[in-house]
């Protein structure tokens, strides 16, 4: 069975016909939104318009993160969560479970590097419990972390510990004045720059001395255990929702201030 999924942090809006477009190109059986500012019930109406068939999963205590899906929701089952994550368990019979926990962090307007380096490190004690609690560590964490990916918070060994490169991550841990801290994998470093598209999800000219313009918020990290199940050649930032642009001018979004990205992750 092939995961695929769709992540878009919707810009406090409800791009309800975007997103159908968006799942119906894209192929989309697990969708999940940040900021998105709806109860769903319209989402699912324009998805079973172009008929997709899709459940919504009941939150608990992350009003900020929608989950949809389209295969048997009973196949998910709730691990952690907290106000700015959840994490749950898909556990599909005839295949290994894995561990699929979804992020909208704070953004850097608001917050210091140290506070994101913080945020990153809660999360993941809470996700570590969570891989105990399962008996594995076949994880993937997706969704807008409002960090790039050689920020602090993203690299740090206190924090995710994420690295760009996966035959250095594969070493599992790294040990840092006597704590161990295992390693993520972060394939979202090959989006960076406009060789295959445009530059990141997310565009901010600041008026400091120091600006990237173009930022990549929205990522996805993986255990180095389950990297090869990642079809790489799926991981893209999506410019277009069929026959709606998402961009303007520059190639700037223009529905959400982010763009969407898509993976695919073949279950073992």
């Amino acid at each position: 069975m092939q995961l695929n999924c769709l992540f878009w942090n919707a810009g406090r809006k409800s791009p309800d016909l975007e997103i159908a477009e968006l799942v119906a190109s894209s192929g989309a059986n697990f969708i999940a939104l940040a900021e998105y500012m709806d109860d769903g019930a319209n989402l699912l109406h324009e998805l079973s318009k172009k008929g997709l068939g899709f459940f919504l999963i009941p939150k608990i205590g992350c009003d900020r993160i929608t989950l949809l899906v389209s295969f048997n929701y009973s196949f998910i089952s709730h691990k952690r969560e907290a106000d700015r994550y959840t994490i749950k368990e898909l556990a599909v019979p005839g295949f290994e479970p894995v561990l699929l926990a979804f992020v909208h962090f704070p953004s850097k307007l608001h917050t210091t590097s140290l506070d994101q380096v913080h945020i990153a490190s809660f999360f993941k004690r809470d996700l570590e419990e969570a891989e105990i609690e399962a008996g594995h560590t076949n994880t993937i964490v997706t969704g807008d972390f409002n960090m790039n990916p050689f920020d602090d918070g993203m690299m740090s060994a206190v924090a995710l510990n994420s690295l760009p490169c996966l035959v250095t991550a594969n070493k599992k841990e790294r040990v840092i004045h006597g704590n161990t801290h295992s390693f993520f994998y972060n394939p979202t470093w090959n989006l960076l720059g406009d060789f295959t598209g445009v530059p990141g999800t997310y565009f901010h000219s600041s008026p400091t001395s120091l600006s990237h313009y173009w930022n990549t918020l929205d990522q996805v990290i993986l255990r180095p255990i389950v990297a090869s199940q990642l079809d790489r050649n799926s991981l893209k930032i999506l410019t277009t929702a069929g026959p709606i642009d998402l961009v303007g001018k520059k190639n700037r979004p223009k529905i959400s201030d982010h763009l969407p990205i898509f993976f695919a992750f073949n279950l073992a």
